[in-house]
C-alpha cells in the first residue's frame, strides 16, 4: 500500500465542510496526525468538493466577494442535495450533505483564492487531493463571466480540477514528482491533469462491468489513466468475497488501484480465503510497475491509454470487437476480467500468439476461449513477440530500486518489439533476429521457445 485516503467524513465536519478546515474532534494537531500515518510509508490523501456549506461563515465571506454561483437575482445559489432515502445516490447509509453554495471558478480571484487556500493542507502533511463531486450545476445557475448554468456544466468541472492540479504543482512535496488529482468529474482534455476515476459504482457485477466499460470508454476519449472502487462504492448488501476478488484482479491491470466504498473494503474483511489471494494479486501489481512505467511513458508520448479497449488495439479485428470487458493492458497483455459468479469468461483472441500465464499454454488468435478460472487465479495473456518486466514484492513504491528495479523478465514467444530498461536490453539485429542481454541479478523465464541471453 502507497496511500491512504481521508474521505469527507473522516476529514472534515459534514456540517460545515468544504472549508478546508480540519475536523477539530478527530485531528486537534493535523500535523502530527499525518506525521504518524507517514512514519508507515504511507502518503495521505484527502477529499474535497467546490461547494460551501450555508452553515459555514466561509459561505458569506465568499459571497461577499463574488466568489460563488449566483442566481437570476443575484443572490448565492444554494444547492440542496437530494436527501430522500428513495432517491438519494446515498440511500439512507450516509448523513445528508448541507444545502451548498457553488465556487465560481470562472472568477480568476475566486479561482486563485481556492488554489491558494490549499497551501495549509499541504503543510500539514497532505501528499494528494482527491477532487471529488464536480458535475452539479444547476442549468440556471449565472457565473462570473456571463455564463448560464446550461453552457457551464461541461466545463466545470476542468476548471475545478485544473485549479486543484494547479494547487498540488504549487504546495505539494517536490519529492512527489509530477502533480496528481485523484478526480471523479470531468470533460475534454482532463489528460493534462490526471487522473481519473469512475464515480461511485454500485456493489455488484454489473458495477465491476461497467466500470470496466467506463474506463475503456475513458481510454478512447483521450485520458490514458483510470481506476475504479475496488468492490463498488454503495450497495443494499456488502459485496460478496468473489466479487470483490475478482474486482481487484481485473484492477490490478489499470493504471491505478485504489480499494474503496461504504462499509468494510478492506481485504481481511472478506475471510482468510479472499485476503490470501488479494496479497497475491496486490504483490503482483508491484512487480508489475515497471512494466506500468512503460506503458504509461508510452501514453505520455502517443496518448494511448493504459487500458486499450478492443477497437482501439486491434481495429481492423471484427471478432474481438464487440468484447467490451477484455481489453490490453499496454502491449504485452491481454486481460479478460471475470465479470459474474462463477469464474467463467468467454475469450476472444486477437491476432497472433498468445500465452496463458497461469497455464504456459500457447493459443493461436482468432479463436474463442471459454475459460473457467478459480478465485485465486485469473485469465492473463502474454502477447507472442513481447516481453514483461517484473520487479520485486514490496511493500510500497519507496522500497523500489529506481536503478535496479527488476527482478525477473518474462519473455512470450520470440521477440519482435525492442525494450530498454536499467537491467535489459532487447534489441533486433538489421535481419530482425532478437539479442536479449540481462544484469545477473535478472531472472530471465521464457514461455515457448528460449533464447540465448548475455550477461550486461
Amino acid at each position: 500500500c502507497d496511500v491512504i485516503t481521508l474521505d469527507g467524513r473522516a476529514a472534515w465536519k459534514v456540517e460545515t465542510r468544504f472549508n478546508f478546515r480540519w475536523d477539530p474532534e478527530r485531528f486537534a494537531d493535523p500535523s502530527a496526525s499525518l506525521a504518524a500515518i507517514r512514519r508507515h510509508g504511507l502518503r495521505v490523501c484527502v477529499w474535497e468538493y467546490p461547494y460551501v456549506s450555508i452553515h459555514d461563515p466561509l459561505f458569506q465571506e465568499l459571497f461577499s466577494r463574488d466568489y460563488l454561483l449566483k442566481n437570476e437575482y443575484g443572490d448565492p445559489y444554494v444547492f440542496s442535495w437530494d436527501t430522500d432515502p428513495a432517491t438519494s445516490p446515498f440511500g439512507n447509509v450516509l448523513t445528508p450533505l448541507p444545502e451548498s453554495g457553488l465556487l465560481d471558478f470562472t472568477n480568476p480571484a475566486a479561482y486563485a483564492w481556492w488554489r491558494d487556500a490549499h497551501q495549509q493542507l499541504f503543510e500539514d502533511g497532505v501528499d494528494v487531493i482527491k477532487s471529488d463531486f464536480g458535475e452539479q450545476v444547476p442549468a440556471d445557475a449565472v457565473a462570473f463571466n456571463g455564463d448560464r448554468g446550461r453552457r457551464l456544466h461541461n466545463v466545470y468541472p476542468l476548471l475545478y480540477n485544473r485549479c486543484v492540479w494547479e494547487a498540488t504543482r504549487k504546495f505539494a512535496p517536490q519529492e512527489n514528482g509530477a502533480p496528481l488529482v485523484w478526480s471523479r468529474a470531468a470533460w475534454s482534455s482532463q489528460q493534462r491533469y490526471p487522473m481519473g476515476w469512475g464515480g461511485d459504482p454500485q456493489s455488484d457485477w454489473e458495477g465491476l462491468a461497467a466500470s470496466i466499460r467506463g474506463g475503456l470508454s475513458w481510454g478512447m476519449s483521450g485520458n490514458p489513466y483510470h481506476s475504479s472502487d475496488i468492490g463498488g462504492f454503495y450497495g443494499a448488501d456488502q459485496p460478496p468475497a468473489e466479487l470483490f476478488v475478482r474486482w481487484l484482479q481485473a484492477t490490478v491491470f489499470s493504471s491505478h488501484i485504489r480499494v474503496h466504498g461504504i462499509g468494510e473494503r478492506e481485504p481481511w474483511a472478506f475471510g482468510d480465503e479472499a485476503e490470501a489471494i488479494a496479497r497475491k494479486w496486490l504483490a503482483f501489481r508491484y512487480r508489475l510497475i515497471p512494466y506500468l512505467e512503460t506503458v504509461i511513458r508510452a501514453a505520455t508520448q502517443t496518448g494511448l491509454p493504459v487500458m486499450r479497449a478492443m477497437p482501439l488495439a486491434f481495429p481492423r479485428n471484427a471478432l474481438t470487437r464487440s468484447y467490451e470487458t477484455q481489453f490490453m493492458c499496454g502491449d504485452a497483455l491481454l486481460v479478460a476480467p471475470i465479470v459474474q459468479a462463477g469464474g467463467e469468461v468467454e475469450i476472444a483472441l486477437p491476432p497472433g500468439g498468445w500465452y496463458d500465464l497461469n497455464s504456459r499454454r500457447r493459443f493461436g488468435g482468432r479463436q474463442v476461449l471459454r475459460y473457467r478460472a478459480p478465485l485465486d487465479q485469473f485469465p492473463v495473456f502474454g502477447r507472442e513477440g513481447y516481453a514483461l518486466p517484473l520487479g520485486r514484492a514490496v511493500q510500497h513504491t519507496g522500497e523500489i530500486d529506481g536503478e535496479r528495479p527488476l527482478e525477473q523478465l518474462w519473455v512470450f514467444g520470440k521477440p519482435s518489439a525492442p525494450l530498454d530498461l536499467p537491467q535489459v536490453r532487447l534489441a533486433l539485429d538489421d535481419g530482425g533476429e532478437p539479442a536479449l542481454a540481462v544484469s545477473g541479478d535478472v531472472q530471465v523465464q521464457f514461455f515457448g521457445d528460449a533464447l540465448p541471453v548475455q550477461t550486461l
